[in-house]
């Protein structure tokens, strides 16, 4: 009997079942940016019923179990469930990830796998920061990578390229903190890397620890950044078109006093002084009326030269595929930015004196197979970019400066339509927008041309896993300036509104001289790298070795300077069992000319070790939740050769110096001088590095997490003896001398999941270090306040601000009672509202004896960033939020001093007599040497200890169903994107962007904003 009601239920069941095993699932595999063909999917629960998605990312898959969900994984991306319930074509967009097991990221001249490795190394796609409005790759990193910390200092167009650094500073040399740079095996400078293209890039790593950086030996001590350009892959021609363009607008529009608020201000100041009322009431009347717009103007110099918007296009097309035998990615893109100024030229002089940067890219990456064992691979990049800015003008400055033009000083025009000068200043200069109209431009023209060919031959016929590659790049700069300008002023006039009549400047110029042109070339270089390397990768069973020997020569040649030449011989060696105990050993011995002979090579180790706990078979039964839980520690030793002084500093240099007269005749002979002293014994800089990191991957992957702790100390730093007295006439080359330690801890968390049909992802990137001079060999201080040892690198030092003179304070000092306050040495008597700081020495005078250190330096030392993102049925937001804090900046002279800077809103808090409790500046002055200027007197009223948070980038985006679109369209993607879209900080002292230079006037080209539209298109 059950028998039979078990073959009538089957029976019944039959028809259901059949339609379950016959339903098709077909779909299209893609990520923000194309197709993706290679992705597996599998039917959940069902673990051998699986396809391989084709060249063009599409897929069939016939279901067999109950589930109705897919499970779609790509190594490089975040893997997805697809709920396919009431669905028989779907299209699934994965996101990029670098946090899975088995992810590979690039580390130096070799891959690693996130498991097997046991340095520190954080990895990004270019998917990640592909649609991120701005020209450098390296302004789209911040808050993406831990290690990595940036300041955009300008937002000047072909000049807004972030100053970046891995795991903050540790020299004292400024420029031997900067990272190298490697692009597809191959050293890049800074500049070459700020011309990349990021559609070009497949992936950025940087290498943080001594296991990754070692076998750079000499140039390895501030770590490496390693940038992985696009590939073919075996498929048919894929194309990808994307074009964008959007608009630019300054971060902070910075707002200065009217001309009624300015004179007033101006009239109280010179009556602070002593001096008469510049100007009369019936001045103040005619500035507020503005009924006298040319005797009495009121002229905004920032609205009135720059615009509220610029214009800026992105345009790109990448065409890649190939068979085994060739894969091919070749990729082109144009760039335009344009500048805020507003146009002032006659449109029949056709000169563009406007700020702009133009870009052109072009690059391609052939991989080919000429026979079973050996392969070619050949790279051809070439950029042109033309940098354009107005002639001797640096226009925001011109903006800010109260000396060269004053809101009340000329019209924009006069009524006749002539130009005006500023009558009223030291110069007495045409306005601005009249030399910007007739001043001419300085234009720079570059070409980068870069060639990378390596073949590699398998040598399995001596033994399996070993192959020798060989490798040559040649990368060549050619930097041409091109100055069209008048070397006269334009004619400009005094319009006086009292008789009509006008005036002309006292230059008398009549007429406009004609242009001149002149051209120089700024750099000419070429950079020839040789490399030659064995690699052996096997695997025995449970055991896996990996090695690698290397020999690499580069030389540099600039303009007609003697090669600069390096020299070196590398070496790596791996080990693991069963991926769980990891094993690494780095080494190199190189050196370059910098150095005598017998000083110039040294041999630098490291090693690394792992322990993948979540392997171990106790761990792996017991708790399946964690998928990956592994320890590792690296430590090693890693150089540097970056300092000031001589090329060659062991050398004694002679340096031509001034004329002598000889004779009755007064015969003029050229000088030779003594330079600095040759040093026989120096050498490179080197940094002992130690690392301690943890990875964990939990919850099938969805969570994931690295945190890292380093401590390195930075020996043998190359400074110039501040303990040898000047007296002795001449200088001294550097010396290894001086010691810092660096320490801090960054690091990484990861969680992507879905609900329902949406799926997320949140990151978020964390970092903090600490530096601190250890021995600098400074002089001996007359105070041990002054002494720099013990405190942070750059740590700003100034004056201790108390609070404001009161008149009861100059009462006291002008009759030199007992408990008057400390007052500086200067002609200019002490009043009331004059900045009072801290007598630390108790001497009674206000000198440099009584600096001391202040605020921080001006490097954020903790940085934040929290990316959230989501999609849903082809709609996509991703949201970065970056916050740095730990870090001060000051500006001085024309960005806030009076009678330096246009008058701002701060200056209306002023300390008045009636407003002495709520001051937020001390009382006015024209005179920008007394103890109120931050120029003179340096101290912390002037000084911020900053923090502040962006809305840093926004990409909203829409993918097109694969069933909407047309023909051999097999992609379509229309997104909005954002850079520096809104920013919070904790000051309003200042008008400035938080990433401003500290001790600057603050008047670089103002950071942008950008808000852009796109489409990218795919067809095959």
């Amino acid at each position: 009997m059950k028998n039979s009601i078990l073959f009538l239920l089957l029976l019944l069941a039959a028809p259901f079942l059949a339609t379950a095993q016959q339903r098709i699932i077909s779909g299209t595999v893609k990520d923000m940016n194309g197709v993706l063909p290679g992705a597996s999917v599998s039917e959940k629960g069902m673990p051998t019923n699986g396809v391989i998605a084709d060249a063009n990312g599409r897929f069939k898959l016939t279901l067999k179990g109950r589930s109705n969900t897919l499970l779609i994984k790509l190594i490089g991306f975040s893997g997805q469930e697809v709920d396919v319930a009431g669905r028989d074509a779907i299209d699934v967009v994965l996101q990029s990830s670098t946090q899975g097991i088995d992810e590979v990221v690039v580390v130096g001249f070799n891959t690693a796998k996130r498991i097997t490795s046991t340095g520190a190394v954080s990895a990004i796609t270019g998917a990640e920061i592909r649609n991120v409005p701005t020209a450098n790759v390296q302004n789209a990193l911040m808050g993406k990578l831990p290690g990595f910390v940036s300041q955009q200092r300008s937002g000047q167009p072909g000049k807004d390229a972030s100053d970046f650094f891995i795991r903050g500073v540790s020299s004292l040399n400024s420029d031997g903190n900067k990272p190298l740079i490697i692009v597809d095996d191959i050293e890049y400078s800074y500049d070459q890397l700020q011309q990349i293209n990021v559609n070009e890039i497949e992936s950025i790593s940087i290498l943080k620890d001594a296991s990754t950086t070692a076998i750079y030996g000499i140039k390895g001590a501030n770590g490496v950044l390693v940038v992985a350009t696009r590939r073919g892959k075996v498929g048919l021609p894929q194309v990808n078109v994307r074009m964008e363009s959007g608009q630019q607008a300054p971060v902070k529009t910075p707002r200065f006093l009217n001309s009624y608020d300015a004179a007033t201000l101006v009239n109280e100041a010179y009556k602070n002084d002593g001096l008469a009322p510049k100007f009369s009431a019936q001045d103040l009347d005619l500035f507020k009326s503005g009924a006298d717009p040319y005797g009495h103007p009121d002229i905004n110099w920032y609205d009135a030269v720059f615009k509220k918007f610029a214009y800026q296009a992105n345009t790109n097309v990448d065409v890649s595929g190939g068979t085994e035998a060739v894969k091919y990615f070749i990729s082109g893109g144009f760039l335009t930015q344009n500048g805020l100024v507003k146009d002032f030229s006659d449109p029949r002089n056709e000169v563009n004196t406007n700020y702009f940067f133009r870009r052109y890219n072009f690059r391609s990456n052939l991989d080919m197979r000429a026979t079973k064992t050996l392969t070619m691979r050949l790279n051809l990049t070439t950029r042109f970019g033309d940098i354009n800015q107005p002639k001797s003008a640096n226009v925001v400055s011109e903006v800010y400066n109260f000396e060269k033009i004053h809101p009340y000083s000329a019209p924009m025009m006069n009524p006749n339509g002539s130009y005006a000068y500023a009558v009223d200043t030291k110069d007495a200069l045409p306005t601005l927008n009249a030399r910007l109209a007739n001043g001419g431009y300085s234009r720079t023209k570059r070409t980068d041309f870069d060639v990378l060919y390596d073949v590699t031959q398998q040598l399995d016929f001596l033994t399996k896993g070993l192959s020798l590659t060989g490798r040559v790049a040649y990368g060549g700069i050619e930097q041409y300036a091109r100055n069209l300008f008048r070397e006269a002023e334009p004619p400009s006039y005094y319009y006086n509104p009292a008789d009509g009549s006008y005036t002309l400047d006292p230059r008398g110029n009549y007429r406009l001289q004609a242009y001149r042109v002149t051209g120089n070339t700024d750099l000419y270089s070429r950079n020839v790298n040789t490399q030659a390397f064995l690699s052996y990768n096997r695997i025995f069973g449970d055991h896996a070795f990996n090695a690698l020997a290397l020999y690499n020569r580069q030389s540099y040649t600039s303009k007609a300077d003697i090669p600069a030449n390096f020299r070196g011989f590398s070496f790596k060696a791996g080990y693991n069992y069963k991926q769980k105990y990891l094993f690494d050993f780095n080494g190199a011995y190189n050196g370059s000319d910098r150095f005598q002979a017998a000083k110039r090579n040294g041999f630098f180790p490291a090693v690394g070790v792992g322990w993948s706990i979540s392997e171990e078979p106790f761990f792996k039964n017991n708790i399946p939740a964690i998928s990956l839980l592994k320890l590792r520690g690296s430590y090693g030793v890693v150089g540097s050769d970056v300092t000031n002084g001589n090329r060659y500093l062991y050398r004694q240099e002679y340096l031509n110096g001034g004329d002598y007269s000889f004779g009755e005749n007064d015969t003029k002979s050229g000088s030779i001088y003594e330079g600095e002293l040759g040093n026989m014994n120096v050498t490179w800089e080197k940094a002992k590095k130690a690392d301690i990191g943890i990875d964990m991957n939990l919850f099938k992957d969805k969570l994931s997490l690295t945190v890292d702790y380093f401590h390195d100390i930075r020996f043998d730093q190359l400074v110039r003896k501040g303990s040898v007295p000047g007296m002795i006439g001449i200088g001294f080359s550097p010396t290894n001398v001086a010691r810092t330690s660096n320490q801090g801890f960054d690091g990484q968390i990861n969680y992507r999941g879905n609900i329902r049909r949406v799926n997320f992802n949140t990151s978020l990137v964390f970092q903090y270090f600490k530096n601190k001079v250890l021995f600098k060999d400074e002089a001996q201080p007359a105070y041990p306040w002054l002494r720099e040892t013990g405190l942070p690198i750059d740590q700003p030092f100034g004056y201790t601000f108390i609070g404001y003179y009161t008149p009861e304070d100059v009462q006291k000092i002008k009759a030199n009672t007992h408990d008057k306050p400390a007052t500086p040495l200067s002609e200019y008597p002490i009043q009331a509202g004059d900045l009072k700081y801290k007598d630390i020495n108790g001497d009674g005078v206000i000198d440099n004896n009584d600096m001391g250190p202040i605020g921080k330096p001006n490097l954020a030392s903790t940085v934040l960033g929290l990316t959230l993102g989501a999609n849903y049925k082809g709609f996509s937001i991703n949201l970065l939020f970056q916050g740095s804090f730990g870090y001060s900046f000051s500006v001085v002279g024309t960005g806030i001093e009076t009678f330096q800077s246009q008058f701002q809103p701060i200056h209306q808090q002023r300390w008045t007599p009636e407003n002495a409790a709520n001051a937020q500046f001390p009382r006015l002055t024209s005179n920008p040497t007394t103890v109120n200027s931050a120029r003179t007197y340096m101290s912390d009223f002037w000084l911020i200890d900053a923090r502040y948070v962006r809305l840093k980038t926004v990409d909203l985006g829409y993918q097109l169903p694969s069933r909407w679109l047309p023909g051999k369209l097999n992609n379509a993607r229309v997104y909005m994107s954002a850079y520096n879209l809104f920013t919070w900080t904790n000051y309003d002292k200042y008008q400035q962007d938080p990433e401003v230079a500290s001790n600057s006037a603050g008047d670089a080209y103002i950071n942008q904003r950008v808000i852009n539209l796109g489409i990218q298109i795919g067809f095959k």
